[in-house]
């Protein structure tokens, strides 16, 4: 068990409000979409599919919880307030629980740890007189939260084995179990509980081998809900005068049953009902936001006779006694977690979800584009841009490097869609332009494997899947006029991928599914195909050996140079002007020694490096399908950061894209299991010391974090000196950025006062000076 604590507000103010302190992470989550609601005196708690928050009723303010501020893991399943205990219970699909008491984090992790071959998913919470009850995958956890450790653990199925456990409830005189296979029961007061064959099935209910995800009792009734997962197939049971029957017809599409405050609360789509006794007058609860549909899914009252609504649409939802009109609050983030493209923009970031399956299909995503700009998210779909309808799966994006409001966006469907600061401007598919769909006349085989511009403002677009082998290779002239490329046997495929443009305007692309690479250059003539060059490269060293052609990103780094990220780590492409004549022309790796003398290994040799982003100070992140994401040097030789989801808030190991902001310098993680950031020390330089920022300034008491002086020219000197002119620090700006800790060359805190910033490029021509406010 470990404990922490947590402090709220000020996570509270860094996740929503401005941007990041160098060096601190943030989320970047779904927390409309609610799904759990607890209320704990003053401060209600919501889960969502996003994540944890808390609003509290003192300020009215809404704090996010996660593993930045202390949660000891990512995808919660259920969450439940004790007041007998004054704790908030967190259960995790992976079976890990955290109590929060007094702001104090307290884990558990036997389950976590404990090998079970089956779901460690806990599925609800329950406090059965005096007794915390676990709802898992696999069967029934006692938690003793005074003494937070596990009690006991019952495997009641069939012979000992494991069951999926959904919800517990007691009539005083047995315990009952709702299960994926009927409704199991025992006696209350057995003190051998830990025995499966005190358990039994309960056979007198329809469906009894089937599962059931609810059980209450209320008002000396026991209620159940048999789930059918089909639409208007789940039934609520009730047990009555011995007998099981249903208990209401009109209850259908049930998401949730609930007992609070000594009434009974039906969650169904779009609508809640309450009753004050069994069978009794209903109340209903409806239309919650205008703008939006509601799909409650759980509902609780507090003391003061407030409902309190966890919706899948509207965040956390309330109505007060006496009142007509909802109230509703959740933390900004984008509407869904599962993003597969992930591009920043100056002081902007784009992402959308959708991309294709293990064999290359379709998803059928509808096409939705997250959009972040000014430190918020949009969420744009069909209904502000009905063009997004036909623009499924979105995949690939695609930014004007002389606007970041004009934005491209490829789907792996329906063509080529324009947006210019987030109005539409186009959708491109074959009657418009030369994009090719693989089935003849229809619009929603138009797939689009890569975008890039060029220096010419140019847009390049690879068109997969096209077996004619017309167009596989597209050109959006900066003129508006398409021209498309065909003919390409050197591919050896009809599927081709990522693009990335180098130096030379030679465009690199990805044949997936173990192809290795294309290369084309057009020589400047888009218009005349006569010189055009085209070579296909199997990645190879400089003796003929293949290193790998399983390849999943590309990047070309400030020097030139072209990283490939493949399923046995990062080869590169030092001379990639030299691609088209062959001569020395191969590719290398990165040797890092290891711990046995006269050895190395190759970079990454181990994983499947999945993305790749350069930073302004031409270090590289590498993030992998299964390793978390590296920082490395300029060379690669060094290792600066490795986060996983193990030592860092980093939501998962998986790593799907990489984005750099690069006016802060945040990077952005698309992971398969939602965005989260990381603000580092590089940013992309600037071409003149025009606007120079520090922040924070002032630098207020109690802060004890990185400063960064942003805004600067490439390699900046940067002294910082009191205001007579003592010298108490200076450094080298890492791209545009440069940082200081608040402490001199004796690694003391500077005392309070006003202090210079002096920044100068290397021969003194370009200067500039600011100021920072340090208050102890």
């Amino acid at each position: 068990m470990r404990v922490i604590i947590v402090i709220l507000i000020v996570t509270a103010f860094f996740q929503a409000k401005c941007q990041v302190p160098i060096g601190q992470w943030r989320t970047h989550l779904p927390y409309s979409s609610a799904i759990n609601v607890e209320c704990a005196g003053d401060k209600i708690y919501c889960l969502s599919t996003g994540g944890l928050f808390v609003y509290s009723l003192a300020d009215n303010s809404t704090t996010i919880l996660s593993k930045i501020n202390g949660l000891s893991d990512v995808t919660i399943g259920t969450i439940k307030f004790i007041p007998e205990e004054n704790t908030l219970v967190i259960g995790y699909d992976n079976g890990n629980i955290d109590l929060i008491q007094n702001n104090t984090i307290y884990n558990i992790s036997d389950i976590y740890r404990k090998p079970i071959i089956s779901s460690k998913k806990i599925n609800n919470i329950n406090y059965i007189n005096g007794t915390t009850y676990l709802s898992c995958g696999f069967g029934i956890v006692v938690l003793d939260v005074d003494k937070k450790e596990i009690k006991d653990t019952y495997f009641i199925g069939d012979n000992g084995t494991y069951i999926e456990v959904n919800e517990m409830c007691t009539d005083n005189t047995y315990l009952y179990a709702a299960t994926s296979s009927g409704i199991y029961k025992a006696l209350l007061n057995d003190t051998y509980l830990v025995n499966y064959a005190n358990w039994s099935v309960v056979t007198n209910i329809n469906n009894n081998n089937k599962k059931f995800s609810n059980i209450v009792y209320f008002d000396g009734h026991l209620i159940t809900l048999y789930n059918d997962n089909g639409w208007d197939k789940d039934t609520v049971y009730t047990y009555e005068n011995n007998s099981w029957a249903i208990y209401d017809t009109s209850f259908k599409n049930v998401q949730n049953i609930t007992v609070s405050y000594n009434k009974l609360l039906v969650t169904s789509y779009y609508s809640i009902s309450t009753q004050s006794s069994y069978k009794g007058a209903k109340d209903y609860y409806y239309s919650f936001v205008p703008s939006f549909s509601s799909l409650p899914m759980d509902a609780e009252y507090s003391g003061d006779g407030t409902i309190w609504i966890a919706d899948n649409n509207s965040g956390l939802v309330w109505l007060k006694p006496g009142e007509w009109t909802y109230s509703h609050t959740y933390p900004n983030g984008p509407n869904k977690k599962n993003a597969v493209s992930i591009v920043a923009g100056k002081n902007e970031v784009f992402a959308t979800l959708g991309g294709h399956d293990i064999s290359w299909g379709n998803l059928w995503q509808s096409g939705q584009i997250f959009w972040f700009k000014d430190q918020k998210w949009n969420t744009l779909t069909s209904s502000q841009i009905p063009e997004l309808g036909p623009a499924i799966d979105l995949s690939e994006i695609a930014i004007n490097p002389n606007n970041p409001s004009h934005v491209f966006f490829g789907s792996y469907g329906g063509g080529v869609l324009e947006l210019n600061n987030g109005n539409f401007v186009a959708l491109y598919d074959y009657t418009n332009s030369s994009l090719q769909t693989i089935i003849p006349n229809d619009k929603y085989y138009i797939r689009i494997g890569g975008l890039a511009f060029d220096q010419d403002e140019n847009l390049w677009v690879t068109n997969s899947g096209n077996q004619n082998n017309i167009n596989m290779l597209s050109v959006k002239k900066a003129n508006g006029q398409w021209k498309g490329f065909s003919t390409f046997n050197e591919m050896l495929s009809f599927d081709i991928s990522k693009i990335v443009i180098d130096k030379n305007n030679t465009k690199w692309i990805i044949l997936p599914r173990g192809r290795g690479l294309f290369a084309f250059n057009e020589n400047g003539t888009i218009d005349n195909t006569n010189d055009d060059n085209k070579k296909y490269i199997s990645v190879s060293d400089e003796n003929g050996d293949i290193i790998a052609n399983d390849i999943y990103s590309i990047a070309v780094d400030k020097d030139g140079i072209v990283w490939v990220g493949t399923n046995k780590g990062v080869p590169f492409f030092y001379n990639p002007e030299n691609v088209f004549d062959g001569t020395n022309f191969y590719a290398q790796q990165v040797k890092i020694p290891n711990e046995n003398p006269g050895q190395a290994n190759y970079l990454l040799e181990a994983e499947t490096v999945t993305a790749i982003a350069i930073d302004g100070a031409n270090k590289k992140w590498f993030g992998t399908e299964t390793g978390g994401v590296f920082l490395m040097s300029v060379d690669g030789t060094q290792e600066i950061l490795h986060f996983t989801k193990e030592n860092s808030p980093l939501l998962s190991n998986s790593i799907i894209s990489i984005a750099i902001e690069p006016v802060s310098g945040e990077v952005f993680f698309a992971t398969d299991n939602g965005i989260i950031s990381y603000r580092a020390t590089a940013t992309e330089p600037e071409e003149n010391f025009h606007n120079v920022t520090v922040f924070p300034n002032p630098v207020r008491p109690g802060y004890n974090g990185t400063i960064a002086i942003n805004g600067l020219i490439s390699n900046a000197d940067v002294k910082i000196s009191d205001i007579v002119g003592n010298v108490v620090y200076q450094t080298k700006s890492e791209g545009g950025q440069a940082t200081w800790n608040g402490r001199n060359f004796s690694g003391e805190r500077v005392k309070t006062g006003v202090y210079l910033v002096f920044c100068t490029n290397d021969d003194g021509s370009k200067t500039y000076a600011t100021k920072i406010l340090f208050i102890n």
